[in-house]
């Protein structure tokens, strides 16, 4: 806890038990509704030092408890005070927790197993906790996707502004998997007025992978730019940790693809587990060649997915090290790409800068891509301010 926290429970303490100072106040009632309001307050405190639960989600439990426990609560005017200041608590120790450097601290060192941190200033490595660990990276993968492809456009081997059928994106979009996010680009692109006969360029298609993270668009750059070629980039990068790619959207058809043989969900879940990695890619280009061609319509199928299967989904996601990122960050922040690739992949990565006035304030640069599951949250990103530090 932050020593605000601290504070704060010591000072509920304190005003709790200053009434009693007057004989008057001595009452069986409010003596009780003090030890409520100290016991719970110990609760508290018991919660987030020894189970480690979040203060603020602590707080806000306690308050109810106290509210719940009092008498006089159950009164309709009552209820909306209590509600209103709730609601502020929530607002204010949101403001005040998400900036706490502690809380990331602690997490870190809470739950080694599952996290890593790499920071490096200047190219000098500060930070390197558990940062050489494969860890699944979600849509954080799509920064590499976004280097080929704009290594690619350095190249010639792509144009940019070529048109993309939107029918082409469609037959990858498997609707209900990714928070809406192709539909909110595809609102984007319209009210932008960049839909043209129903197509759009590829460098919408590549800004609606990074900025909106669309899978959709993301499994048609992977099968437009080469597998292969990404996962050689790679190597040439020198992400010595990167797994191989494979089609993302597709490997979310997997369970319903085995179905046909295996009906029970537990040994579904077994059989997925215990298929070679190897094997389980090999299937995700199978399905995601049958949706290109049509021989597989991905309309057809609803996501539904349960949480144990999404589990495993997730922890068979495309998976690197914190280390090897901080090299791909380091290779876009320092120009060491080509000209144009370097131009092409700041286009796409430094969004921040486009939605935020104020970042101009204080940066010169500033790129970043995150990747979430409901097992995973990464984020990858890059700085660089007005005077040049990195």
């Amino acid at each position: 806890m932050t020593i605000f926290a601290w504070i704060g429970l010591l000072g509920i303490i304190l005003f709790t038990l200053l009434p009693f100072i007057q004989k008057e106040n001595r009452t069986q009632e409010k003596i009780r509704g003090a030890i409520i309001t100290i016991l719970i307050v110990i609760g508290i405190i018991i919660a987030v030092i020894i189970f480690h639960v979040n203060f603020l989600f602590a707080f806000i439990v306690g308050a109810i408890a106290m509210i719940l426990f009092d008498k006089k609560t159950y009164t309709k005017k009552r209820l909306m005070i209590y509600g209103a200041i709730i609601l502020v608590i929530g607002i204010v120790g949101y403001v005040v927790l998400r900036d706490n450097p502690d809380y990331v601290l602690n997490h870190l060192k809470d739950h080694p197993e599952t996290s890593s941190l790499y920071v490096a200033e200047n190219s000098k490595e500060i930070v390197a906790y558990q940062s050489d660990v494969v860890r699944p990276l979600a849509s954080t993968v799509k920064m590499l996707i976004a280097v080929e492809y704009a290594m690619q456009i350095d190249e010639g081997t792509l144009n940019k502004d070529q048109y993309v059928s939107l029918n082409d994106l469609s037959r990858y979009y498997y609707k209900g998997s990714d928070g809406n996010a192709h539909e909110e680009w595809l609102k984007a692109m319209e009210s932008a007025g960049k839909v043209a006969n129903n197509q759009v360029t590829l460098h919408d298609v590549a800004k609606g992978m990074i900025t909106y993270s669309s899978n959709a668009n993301t499994e048609y750059l992977i099968d437009l730019i080469g597998i292969s070629s990404i996962n050689e980039r790679a190597k040439l990068l020198g992400l010595t940790q990167h797994e191989d790619i494979y089609p993302i959207v597709s490997a979310l058809l997997i369970p319903d693809y085995l179905k046909n043989e295996t009906k029970d969900e537990k040994k579904l879940i077994e059989e997925l587990e215990k298929m070679p990695i190897e094997t389980y890619r090999d299937i995700a280009k199978k399905l995601s060649g049958k949706l290109k061609d049509g021989t597989l319509k991905i309309e057809d199928y609803m996501f539904n997915m349960p949480l144990d299967l999404q589990r495993v989904w997730s922890d068979r996601l495309i998976g690197a090290s914190a280390n090897d990122y901080g090299k791909l960050l380091a290779v876009i922040s320092n120009n060491e790409l080509p000209s144009i690739a370097n131009q092409t992949i700041r286009d796409l990565l430094e969004w921040p800068m486009e939605i935020n006035e104020g970042n101009h304030e204080r940066f010169a640069h500033l790129g970043a891509k995150g990747g979430s599951t409901a097992f995973i949250l990464n984020d990858a990103l890059y700085a660089e301010d007005h005077n040049g530090k990195k």
